[in-house]
């Protein structure tokens, strides 16, 4: 009875030392997949994103809604976004309420998230916003952000309608 009781308790540690082994640094033996935790002296690969491209598209689209080419602007959103706001209901708000129609975009700060995402806050006038840009296949897609797919939840005329009451609509 002995004999094999040490026979199972070998093979135990046997089993947790293989176990122990074979478990990423950084990561519990209860979770073993969780990626390693950056130690002291550890540095981390860079997000590997050509934020050039993605600023690319970004200018782009800020020098569209700049000229009044909502239609062009919109065309360079996210299937999500467009799916969000009909580009009738842009082109339609905007043209009859553009917003600092002719003022310049300006970058503040451009974060790259991951490979397909980059993050951006820009100021136009005295109006400072977010918006990201999201990779989809070889093509940086524009994202206006919730709050602009918000303002135009509810239709063209909600929008006009709310902008002409803030004041913020071209007479």
């Amino acid at each position: 009875m002995r004999r094999c009781t040490a026979s199972v308790l070998a093979g135990i540690a046997v089993l947790v030392l293989v176990t122990g082994c074979n478990t990423a640094p950084g990561s519990t033996p209860g979770n073993p997949s969780a990626p390693p935790a950056p130690g002291p002296g550890t540095t981390q690969e860079p997000i590997q994103v050509n934020v050039a491209d993605a600023l690319g598209t970004a200018q782009q689209e800020f020098t569209l809604i700049a000229n009044g080419d909502w239609s062009g602007a919109w065309q360079l959103w996210t299937a999500e976004a467009q799916q969000s706001v009909p580009e009738e209901v842009f082109v339609e708000a905007n043209k009859a309420c553009p917003l600092q129609a002719g003022v310049e975009f300006e970058l503040q700060e451009v974060t790259p998230v991951n490979e397909t995402a980059v993050d951006l806050t820009w100021r136009r006038d005295d109006t400072v916003g977010n918006s990201s840009l999201r990779l989809d296949g070889d093509t940086w897609r524009f994202d206006p952000g919730g709050g602009v797919l918000v303002e135009y939840a509810s239709g063209a005329d909600e929008t006009i309608a709310s902008r002409k009451a803030a004041g913020s609509c071209p007479p």
